[in-house]
């Protein structure tokens, strides 16, 4: 009798490993289908950007946000969101120098700490294995790269881009449009 127990509870022990994987699997494809169900115009956008003019850091933050982030949602999501972090003095200064990033919030939505309320918040999903080191590369990648492709000499170039798919979207998913922006 005590060996039929030792070996229940053996086996038990080696099928919990597999039990966890495969709930964190599970975990994930159900927050993927959850996304791919409810669209948004950063979806039309491409999931992948030169980043090769990048720091070694920014390219190990990409490579981080291509790998983990992909497995809920696509990496268009991040990459084509209108979320551009500043800081409260940077948003002082564009202000002055770029109002125009303050007039439309589908096309740039300029706020202090965005990116890391969201990445904390897609940490905290159910299946996310994203460490909190692997989160902090993440939010300084996507931060520094909203940066470049969304302000300076790049922000008539994203604002154009952005309205594409935000046209596109409204198209092709008129009700998720009305959920999400006609409220």
């Amino acid at each position: 009798m005590n060996k039929k127990i030792g070996l229940f509870i053996g086996l038990s022990l080696m099928a919990f490993p597999v039990h966890q994987a495969w709930s964190e699997i599970s975990a994930e494809q159900a927050e993927k289908e959850k996304a791919l169900k409810n669209p948004y115009p950063n979806d039309f956008g491409p999931d992948k950007i030169d980043v090769s003019k990048y720091s070694a850091e920014q390219q190990a933050g990409y490579k981080l946000m291509l790998d983990k982030c992909a497995k809920c949602h696509t990496p268009s999501r991040p990459l084509n969101s209108q979320f551009l972090d500043l800081k409260p003095e940077e948003i002082a200064a564009a202000k002055k120098t770029n109002p125009e990033i303050f007039k439309d919030k589908q096309v740039w939505q300029a706020e202090s700490g965005i990116w890391q309320r969201y990445i904390k918040r897609m940490m905290a999903k159910p299946g996310c294995n994203i460490s909190t080191e692997e989160g902090k590369k993440i939010w300084k990648f996507i931060v520094e790269d909203s940066k470049r492709r969304k302000t300076g000499a790049a922000a008539a170039s994203w604002s154009a881009q952005r309205k594409k798919f935000l046209a596109d979207f409204k198209t092709k998913y008129p009700e998720r449009h009305k959920e999400l922006f006609e409220k």
